[in-house]
């Protein structure tokens, strides 16, 4: 145990989190003075008190996010304000992100905590409990009226932001009616990162984040501390159920798909980088699945899918594919010639090798040096 009686004792290269919320690395331990507590020695040759310090090593800033993911949830499962319950798990949650602060070494997690995280000795007292999702009406009908509003407000506010956003993820507390918050793609490649946004307040991280997991986090944080919640659109608000379903189901639609590629491909990097490449093109919406080759009137036809649409082929090539209202050729079966010209110059001018032979599509690689 780590007390002023029975210090820890700390070796050379650990990281700590000193008494003034800094971390730092160990040098090693001070000669043992009579009297004196013992002091552990850091790089910059300061002395601090071994008992003031916490360990800060990757495992050590891994149980630390176990605990704040886990008071978080406990926050949201005890929502009166008077449990103590809530009280112990917003004081955990506080201490293991202001730990956290100082101990993560990814700039892109620190940025996540300090979107979702209080003030360190901020007075628990003053923190409103978060409304539940439909409070002001009992009924489960009610509560999926108003859980319905905000996620269609959630999912509106992010898309009409971030045309690029997608695979929306639910983040959820054990034993919750209803998500507290989504967290979601964007970017292609390598270049992909993770944003979310709360339910009740509207709260998005001012950054995203490299992984999924640092968004979720952040979430969880947000969504138990106080703020005002969002307003519902107007045209939500008046809606019926039925209507908020159907409009929820669109934007749900919407959020699946991704510009310019079928989302099971995003991460391909030769996707990305001709994505990069005819970026000044219209990029269709593409679901998941998406075959352009359907017929029209057939089960897997998507007659909404109008744009450029790449997919990767074998050994680094990539094929780009003009459609329209769904297929990749005309009404007739005629290819669209003059789109598919236009790719190819592109491809040939940015130095890409087209392959030939190719009518109806361009597909094209990048040449090894």
């Amino acid at each position: 145990m780590n007390t002023p009686a029975n210090p820890a004792a700390f070796q050379p290269g650990d990281r700590v989190v000193c008494a003034d919320g800094v971390a730092r690395t160990v040098r090693g331990m001070a000669t043992q003075r009579p009297q004196e507590p013992a002091c552990v020695v850091t790089e910059d040759g300061v002395e601090w008190i071994a008992a003031h310090c916490r360990r800060a090593n990757r495992e050590d800033v891994a149980a630390a996010r176990t605990v704040s993911a886990y008071a978080a949830a406990l926050a949201q499962k005890n929502p009166d304000l008077n449990l103590p319950q809530r009280s112990a798990a917003l004081a955990d949650l506080d201490m293991a992100l202001t730990y956290r602060d100082a101990a993560e070494t990814d700039a892109t997690a620190r940025n996540t905590i300090a979107a979702a995280h209080s003030p360190a000795g901020r007075d628990l007292a003053g923190l409103a409990t978060r409304r539940g999702t439909g409070a002001d009406d009992p009924t489960p009908e009610g509560r999926e009226e108003a859980a319905l509003q905000k996620e269609a407000c959630a999912l509106f506010a992010v898309l009409s932001q971030d045309g690029h956003a997608h695979a929306f993820q639910r983040v959820q507390p054990f034993g919750a009616e209803h998500p507290v918050g989504w967290t979601y793609r964007t970017g292609y490649g390598a270049n992909v990162r993770y944003g979310w946004i709360t339910a009740h307040t509207g709260k998005r991280g001012a950054t995203t984040v490299e992984h999924r997991w640092q968004a979720e986090e952040a979430t969880a944080g947000a969504a138990v501390l106080a703020g005002t919640a969002v307003p519902s659109q107007e045209h939500c608000a008046a809606m019926t159920s039925a209507e908020l379903r159907e409009l929820v189901d669109r934007l749900r639609d919407r959020a699946s798909r991704t510009l310019g590629v079928d989302p099971r491909h995003v991460l391909d990097q030769d996707v990305a980088a001709a994505l990069q490449l005819l970026a000044a093109w219209h990029f269709a919406e593409v679901p998941r699945g998406f075959n352009p080759a359907a017929k029209e009137g057939c089960e897997d036809h998507d007659p909404s899918v109008t744009g450029l649409v790449v997919v990767p082929a074998a050994n680094g090539h990539v094929t780009a594919l003009w459609v329209e209202n769904g297929r990749y050729v005309t009404p007739a079966g005629d290819p669209f010639r003059a789109q598919c010209r236009a790719l190819r110059e592109e491809f040939e001018n940015a130095g890409w090798k087209v392959v030939p032979g190719t009518v109806r599509v361009v597909t094209a690689y990048r040449p090894t040096p």
